[in-house]
């Protein structure tokens, strides 16, 4: 192999894929790219055996071939190195990297042991946008179970039915989900894609591109890919729970708030509360909003907002980040929150957008 490749465009092919590879690992081949040089570009791999991911960038190939490094050491040197051309080739059992005045020289692995990207298989495959896919899980990931023993919440599900594709999370205390109209007929599943996965997914997704989608059932592998990169991902396994029956239909009270008054509130009020969970109390009466924290605190706080309410006193107590992480998607000034009873789910909504709905189930405050 001997290439030769634009500095910046390794930089960032190398800082694409390095989050999947591991940094320590029993199996010694998981921490290095697989460089594959062929049809004008050069192939950067990485794998963890659950997930799997390369970039390719431009290069000028004088000889392809294929080489293994470690992730790591290669990619501290992309960081370092000056010029704007790399020149990258293999002499014996040694990878030879100049650029500039530089010069360098990494011990290499035989590029047979490093496992075996799966393959992408066309048959079922489908088209999102970049932006709908970046923003359908930037939305509800937030949601996504961070224990272990939840294992089946600990991903975002793909829930797809006709021409709709829903991004769920959930870890049984809220539930985010964004709703994406396609042009296409989907066939009904629904897959939970593990968190790592989708952070790597995010890193590579421009939002200009249309990603191709394909799930292999053999090998329960979802497949994203563009012109320039792929992901393959394990999915979570385990059956995720029927978030439409927790969504609720019908509602006794419906507040229009300014999102950042109200956020700002919150946070004024619970600031003083020293555990990691924030109560607060949530109270309507005489077209206001009081926030205030439970009774039981050492340290007291109140504020009021003005609202549009003429109904009969109403309180809810809530961890008041979960409501915070709940608005944290919206792109709108202003939103909506129904409550149905103090011990039922509440509802939060952009005022104008459709797509994104948001669950958070109250909690006992004294």
């Amino acid at each position: 192999m001997k290439i030769a490749v634009d500095k910046s465009d390794f930089q960032d092919a190398l800082k694409k894929v390095s989050g999947v590879t591991e940094k320590k690992s029993s199996l010694p081949i998981l921490t290095n790219f697989l460089l594959e040089a062929k049809d004008d570009y050069l192939y950067i791999i990485g794998t963890d055996l659950e997930i799997f991911s390369w970039y390719r960038i431009p290069a000028k190939i004088e000889e392809e071939g294929k080489i293994c490094v470690n992730a790591k050491k290669i990619t501290d040197i992309s960081k370092l190195v000056s010029g704007n051309e790399i020149l990258i080739y293999k002499e014996e059992n040694t990878l030879k990297i100049k650029s500039a005045k530089t010069n360098y020289k990494l011990q290499t692995f035989d590029p047979e042991d490093f496992p075996k990207m799966p393959e992408f298989q066309e048959n079922n495959a489908f088209y999102i946008s970049g932006v709908s896919l970046l923003r359908g899980i930037s939305s509800v990931m937030y949601a996504s179970s961070k224990e272990s023993s939840r294992y089946a919440l600990s991903g975002v599900a793909f829930s797809m039915k006709g021409n709709i594709i829903d991004f769920v999370a959930t870890d049984g205390h809220r539930l985010a989900l964004y709703r994406v109209n396609t042009d296409q007929n989907l066939e009904k599943n629904i897959l939970i894609v593990p968190q790592k996965a989708l952070n790597e997914l995010k890193k590579l997704i421009t939002g200009l591109e249309d990603i191709e989608i394909s799930y292999v059932d053999s090998e329960s592998m979802l497949f994203f890919k563009s012109k320039e990169w792929l992901l393959a991902t394990r999915l979570v396994e385990g059956a995720f729970p029927d978030y439409e029956a927790v969504i609720p239909e019908s509602y006794n009270i419906e507040i229009v708030l300014n999102i950042e008054e109200f956020e700002n509130a919150l946070k004024r009020v619970s600031v003083v509360i020293d555990s990691d969970i924030k109560p607060v109390v949530i109270r309507l009466e005489d077209n206001k909003m009081i926030i205030k924290t439970p009774s039981s605190e050492e340290n007291q706080a109140e504020e009021q907002l003005d609202i549009e309410y003429n109904q009969e006193p109403f309180e809810i107590g809530f961890n008041s980040r979960y409501i915070i992480d709940a608005l944290e998607p919206i792109e709108e000034k202003e939103f909506i929150i129904r409550f149905t009873s103090p011990q039922a789910q509440t509802l939060i909504l952009p005022k104008e957008e459709q797509n994104y709905k948001a669950i958070v189930m109250p909690m006992e405050v004294k």
